[in-house]
């Protein structure tokens, strides 16, 4: 059974502004890296470069390498663990320093360059670049040319947690009742793959059924928390058929450590794990103690940030005061703030949380939904009187990712990731997120991406408070004075000072302030790096990668329906590089996790999980491409290549990249790569007479624009060119040439495709037997369009040997019988209407009926009508209900009755009459009208 994606605020996306980077769709690129990095050669027709055979057969020339490492004819030989280290950062390493499997010969900046099984391979650290949209577009999981590695095992779904070994080895990956620990250099099912089966035990499974949740569903064992305890031990959290339990497993014997009686060793997991399997809920794990973030009962509307070990006190927020709305958690950090060691502030270690919730400082007209972020700090024992066991440093802001130009919000979160360059430069730390709207601004699944630097939070949470007022509910800003020590601060130097040393010696002033005053007035802002319209991104995750030039950040970005981005920001924009499909539409991608050592990316979905290197730099092959490509790892070649041992700054000359500009007229004039090559071959195509023919063209970027040209000289409108970029040729004499089809992406000018076209002349006689046409030849298909009745026309027909006269005459029995069907269907459809409209003449040439004539006066002594008013609505009176009025005798002698009218009548003969002339109802007595009021 699979699981539905987690449960969130319903909401709406945005749609995208006129300056976001649009997305090209592309069928086929050769623009894609291999399978896997291992596999990754280098290929060049530079003098002295390296030449490999291409996986399709061919001979590719490649000459794009990793920055500052040259390919050499092996691995070097080096005494294990020497270094020799040269100006401008460039370290040889031996041995020592390689991967599982690989045997390094060059690192650049601690980046190394290996050989697999002897031959040179790219770097696995890898990262990819590109311009405004997406540069390359791979749109099926199993293209050959952007291979994805994808481990799926039947009958196993859900896979929500993925964990990687300190050494990378072993990915330990948690999904419904399993526990899974995968070879990550044989990334396939298979015996090495261990098991760990952990379910709800029955009578866990049968009190679920009985309140109410779905057996089939809810009922089982989701695996939601995964975390490193230490060097031996892992800890594990399920929801157990909505009773959470949490287990420590045995890393060495890969197994669930047990009690002395043989049951495993569990414990209650409420306030650690969710119940329902569908909450999103984050932890981590620091110095051994739990820092978690879910909901601690069954109905899932207690939410809670959760500290729990049991060598120091528990520590949870404080339901009663609301603290959290509904949150809807997406990540958690540990931030390093006491290092380095010694320095003045003295500040303590901070975790921090990252959520989305209802925004109850936002008095709309519906709910608001609102990003934060909070923080806790390590050292926090809970208050001595006041906020016992309940944190007395939680604090929240919100962040705050808007349009530049209107300030529309981005006002969900749906995933963060903090980059920090190590544990002593924690002030350096970005937040990257993943934002949405809950309102829609032009169209549907929009998405932004925004980074908040680390000053940003710090002088948010530095700010003025925000107040609550309990009985209104109101919320303002608090402008009074702020009790001393700082409510919400860790203990620092400054507390020390005043003899505060631990949070339970906090004055009951400054405790109850943070009770209300948990929310900052300040937002943390930012702008977004990257907008995206009809593009839903659900995960994120950023590496920092060093190029020739200076260092760039490499964002990954998982969508809603199993793609994968790749984009690099530069200048304070994100360009998109690729788009990988790792999983089949409708599948989202649930997690991404980064391997920074081996350089590949991991994504997990319900069914599957999916192993992508981060780059491969064969993929570009020439100059324009490989600096157009924007790769801070990959560089072209422009001279014989060197050992790295003497690649000096004054060799880096030689190796062309710019990520920031890629400007192939000045990188690329010494590589002459935006000429075509010398004595390129030309397709031969032959066209007989008035026959069809595409000539394809694909490009290798979708930022590229596509030019052909006849005879040198570029097209004009008489020549039709399909949406896929194919030129369509129709056989003429004046089609006759060569034509070429240029790439011009940003200067750089590439031809990718040229064809020498022949037009055969109209055959004059009868062919001659046992000769083929040159078209018989030719690969490409043609189409023909002659309609000729001429002796060269009939000569071409007997050519072929194909008439279609028996076609046309089916055809045409064909149609003539729809054109009787048709007929028949309308006879039959408007039957009655033909006959209405027919029944008026027939009624002309009927003799007229005569007419009764009028009534000489009206019953109410007025003067007659026009016309004599058509009585309708007769309705028989019941003998109860008749009542009669009196006549009204014209003015004149007196009437004589005659002798019917003497005869009194039955009440049966007595009818009412009503009429639209006649202001009162009229009574039928007989064969007389009078009168009445009824």
């Amino acid at each position: 059974m699979e699981l539905p994606r987690p449960r969130g605020h319903e909401q709406q996306e945005l749609g995208q502004g006129p300056g976001a980077p649009r997305l090209r769709a592309a069928e086929n690129h050769r623009c894609s890296p291999h399978a896997a990095a291992a596999q990754e050669r280098e290929h060049t027709s530079a003098p002295g470069a390296l030449s490999q055979p291409d996986p399709r057969g061919s001979t590719a020339p490649l000459a794009c390498v990793a920055a500052g490492l040259v390919p050499r004819s092996g691995p070097v030989a080096l005494p294990r663990g020497h270094r020799i280290a040269e100006p401008g950062g460039l370290v040889l390493l031996g041995a020592a320093a390689a991967p599982r499997g690989h045997a390094c010969h060059g690192v650049l900046r601690g980046r190394a360059c290996c050989a697999c099984h002897g031959v040179p391979c790219m770097p696995r650290d890898a990262a990819l670049c590109g311009g405004r949209g997406q540069r390359c577009r791979f749109p099926s999981a199993d293209s050959a040319e952007r291979a994805v590695q994808r481990f799926e095992v039947p009958g196993v779904s859900n896979y929500t947690t993925l964990l990687l070994s300190p050494d990378g080895g072993t990915l330990y990956l948690g999904a419904r009742e399993l526990l899974l620990a995968v070879n990550t250099s044989r990334f396939q099912p298979g015996p090495l793959v261990r098991r760990l089966p952990w379910s709800a035990d029955g009578e866990k499974k049968r009190q679920c059924a009985f309140k109410g949740k779905d057996p089939q569903r809810d009922c089982h064992n989701y695996i939601k928390m995964l975390l490193q305890l230490n060097s031996t031990h892992l800890y594990t959290c399920g929801t157990c058929a909505f009773s959470p339990a949490c287990a420590y497993v045995n890393v060495q014997r890969f197994s669930l450590e047990r009690e002395a009686s043989g049951k495993p060793l569990l414990e209650d997991g409420k306030g650690r794990c969710p119940f329902d399997p569908e909450y999103k809920s984050t932890a981590v794990m620091v110095d051994g103690e739990l820092y978690a973030g879910t909901v601690s009962n069954f109905q899932g509307n207690e939410p809670t940030i959760y500290r729990s070990q049991e060598s120091r006190i528990s520590l949870k927020t404080e339901n009663s005061l609301n603290w959290l709305q509904d949150p809807v958690f997406v990540g958690s950090a540990y931030l390093r703030e006491s290092l380095p060691p010694g320095n003045p502030e003295g500040d303590d270690d901070k975790v921090y949380f990252f959520f989305s919730e209802t925004g109850k400082e936002f008095d709309y007209f519906e709910n608001t939904i609102v990003s934060r972020i909070a923080r806790v700090c390590k050292g926090d024992l809970g208050g001595e009187r006041v906020l016992q066991r309940r944190w007395t440093t939680f604090l929240k802001a919100q962040l705050l990712c808007s349009h530049p130009d209107d300030g529309f919000p981005f006002n969900v979160l749906q995933d963060i990731f903090v980059l920090t360059p190590g544990e002593p430069r924690w002030r350096e730390t970005l937040f990257y997120g993943v934002f949405t709207s809950q309102w829609s601004k032009g169209g549907l699944g929009s998405s932004a991406v925004c980074a908040f630097p680390m000053r940003s939070v710090q002088k948010a949470f530095a700010g003025l408070y925000k107040e609550v007022n309990r009985e209104t509910q109101q919320w303002y800003t608090d402008t009074s004075p702020v009790p001393e020590p700082r409510p919400g601060m860790c203990i620092t130097s400054h507390t020390r000072h005043l003899k505060i040393n631990s949070s339970l010696q906090m004055p009951d002033r400054v405790l109850n302030f943070i009770k209300d005053h948990f929310l900052m007035d300040s937002a943390v802002r930012s702008q977004p790096l990257l907008l995206q319209s009809h593009v839903r991104y659900q995960q994120i995750g950023v590496h920092r990668a060093q190029g020739l030039h200076g260092t760039y950040d490499v964002l990954f970005l998982g969508t809603d329906d199993g793609r994968l981005h790749k984009a690099v920001r530069v200048n304070h924009k994100v360009h998109i590089i690729e788009e990988i499909r790792l999983f089949r539409a409708g599948q989202p991608v649930l997690q991404l996790l980064l391997d920074q050592a081996q350089g590949l990316v991991y994504a997990a979905s319900y069914d599957a999980v999916a192993q992508v290197p981060f780059a491969n730099c064969s993929l570009y092959r020439s100059c324009g491409e490989c600096v157009l490509a924007r790769d801070p790892f990959c560089a072209w070649s422009r001279g014989p290549p060197r050992p790295p041992a003497v690649l000096t700054p004054l060799a880096r000359r030689l190796w062309a990249q710019d990520v920031e500009e890629a400007d192939t007229e000045r990188l690329c004039r010494l590589a002459n790569a935006s000429q075509p090559p010398t004595g390129a071959p030309c397709q031969p195509v032959w066209l007989p007479p008035n026959a069809v023919r595409p000539l394809p063209c694909q490009l290798l970027s979708n930022l590229a624009t596509r030019r052909w040209a006849h005879n040198g000289a570029p097209i004009n409108a008489s020549y039709l060119v399909l949406p896929d970029g194919a030129l369509i040729l129709v056989g003429s004499p004046e089609r006759a040439g060569t034509y070429d089809c240029w790439s011009l992406e940003e200067g750089f000018r590439q031809l990718m495709a040229s064809y020498c076209v022949r037009v055969q002349e109209p055959a004059s006689g009868p062919p001659q037997p046992g000769r083929r046409p040159p078209a018989a030849r030719d690969a490409l298909e043609t189409v023909s369009t002659s309609r000729s009745t001429s002796a060269a026309g009939g000569a071409a027909a007997r050519l072929h040997g194909k008439t279609y006269w028996t076609e046309f005459l089916v055809m045409c029995a064909l149609f003539a019988a729809a054109v009787v069907v048709l007929a028949l269907f309308l006879l039959h459809r408007h039957g009655a209407g033909m006959k209405a409209l027919l029944e008026p003449a027939e009624a002309a040439r009927r003799p007229k009926q005569p007419r009764k004539p009028a009534e000489s006066l009206p019953l109410n002594g007025s003067s007659l009508p026009s016309a004599a008013p058509e009585h309708k609505g007769y309705q028989a009176l019941h003998d109860n209900y008749v009542a009669s009025t009196p006549v009204h005798e014209p003015p004149g002698p007196p009437r004589a009755f005659s002798e019917s009218e003497k005869r009194p009548l039955h009440v049966r003969d007595s009818f009412v009459e009503v009429s639209p002339a006649c202001p009162r109802p009229r009574v039928r007595l007989g064969s007389e009208i009078q009168d009445s009021v009824v």
